[in-house]
């Protein structure tokens, strides 16, 4: 028996999970306030990410392979504020140590998060813009704005944020006085923000887009339903491929003319990225033409 999803509040779960969370927040600093037991709101706060995930995973009744992943994937990436919150880092009492809030590593961490969350919003809003007012033709890649200088700005933005927040969470660390096994576990909550960084790599971010553009663009040009007058379109992604950065932002007259060998490995355009038109074009004109043909 499949169970349908249950549907509260709003389709994408955000008020209901706002509604959590506040709920969640006041319950601990009641519990703190009433029993002078501060500590209850840290477990709160780091908690809060994976009940998010654990509720919305069951309500929605869509038990997918990925859904397991985000649970773990949430988890991970909270690592760094709950080894900071965690008694044995910031309690005094037992050797923990919390300096004052303003080190050298607090202010690098908010000013890479701050560009991080600005590229993001940025970026997120620039793509709505182009395409509720259609300043993109048909058929031509979303070459402006951060979209000329990064394929993808998001991705590159949220990497950002997470090397932020891991860099402000470390500075018990690098500015305290804590026993080794402490700063040994704040060290180690690098975790998060490389499986971000792992994961839009290679996993659910630039592998899911990459290709799928291409064959869009190519299909636009060379498939069965080809528009004449779009016949350029293949064309002008690969002049877009050529000279805007898969991830890290930067200007097209900087990366155009850089070796192909440098875009391949130090600026990250790995080979399994690209389309082959030999290889995956054959493939996919195949693929379209058998969807074209009558039934």
């Amino acid at each position: 028996m499949i169970m349908a999803p249950v549907h509260v509040l709003d389709r994408y779960y955000l008020l209901l999970t706002f509604l959590i969370t506040t709920g969640w927040q006041l319950s601990g600093f009641a519990i703190a306030y009433s029993l002078k037991f501060d500590k209850i709101t840290d477990f709160t706060g780091g908690s809060n990410f994976f009940i998010l995930a654990l509720v919305t995973l069951l309500i929605g009744n869509t038990f997918y392979a990925r859904n397991i992943g985000q649970i773990i994937w949430v988890w991970t990436v909270s690592m760094p504020v709950v080894i900071l919150n965690s008694p044995s880092v910031s309690d005094k009492r037992i050797g923990g140590d919390n300096p004052k809030f303003g080190t050298s590593r607090d202010i690098a961490g908010i000013i890479v998060w701050a560009v991080g969350i600005t590229i993001e919003a940025t970026a997120d809003q620039q793509k709505y813009f182009y395409k509720s007012r259609k300043k993109i033709p048909k058929g031509e890649p979303p070459n402006r704005g951060l979209w000329a200088w990064s394929r993808h700005p998001p991705y590159f933005g949220e990497i950002l944020c997470w090397w932020g927040i891991w860099m402000i969470c470390i500075s018990p660390a690098t500015n305290g006085s804590l026993p080794s096994s402490s700063r040994s576990a704040l060290y180690g909550s690098v975790v998060s923000p490389l499986l971000t960084m792992i994961l839009l790599m290679f996993g659910s971010g630039l592998p899911t887009v990459e290709k799928p553009a291409a064959k869009k663009f190519f299909l636009i040009s060379n498939g069965p339903n080809a528009d004449p007058a779009l016949a350029n379109s293949w064309k002008q992604y690969q002049a877009y491929l050529n000279k805007t950065s898969i991830l890290v932002p930067l200007p097209p007259f900087i990366y155009r003319p850089l070796p192909k060998f440098i875009k391949r490995t130090i600026l990250l355009d790995f080979p399994f990225y690209q389309f082959d038109e030999d290889k995956d074009g054959v493939a996919v004109l195949h693929e379209a033409q058998e969807e074209a043909e009558p039934q």
